[in-house]
């Protein structure tokens, strides 16, 4: 199980089963979320700037991006939707 405090949530990561879990920042992260609570994820991404991306689907098209610190700057948590180009 890996774990990630982002300035809103703790995401639990279960790279076994390829699932992860939001939990709001307060809520004590040692009382597991029930099973309906996990969705299925393709691929993380963790970045030197302490940002990390999370891929909702294999084409990675839908990505959640979330930041470990929070600043000014920071904007929340919010999926992405990339558009594939169509003469690919």
């Amino acid at each position: 199980m890996q774990r990630i405090d982002s300035t809103h949530s703790t995401w639990l990561f279960d790279p076994e089963r390829m699932r992860f879990c939001r939990i709001p920042r307060g809520v004590d992260p040692s009382s597991l979320p029930l099973e309906r609570d996990w969705q299925p994820y393709f691929a993380l991404e963790i970045d030197v700037s302490g940002s990390f991306t999370v891929a909702l689907n294999a084409e990675r098209t839908r990505l959640l991006r979330a930041w470990r610190e929070a600043g000014d700057d920071v904007e929340p948590t919010a999926e992405l939707e990339l558009l594939r180009d169509i003469a690919e």
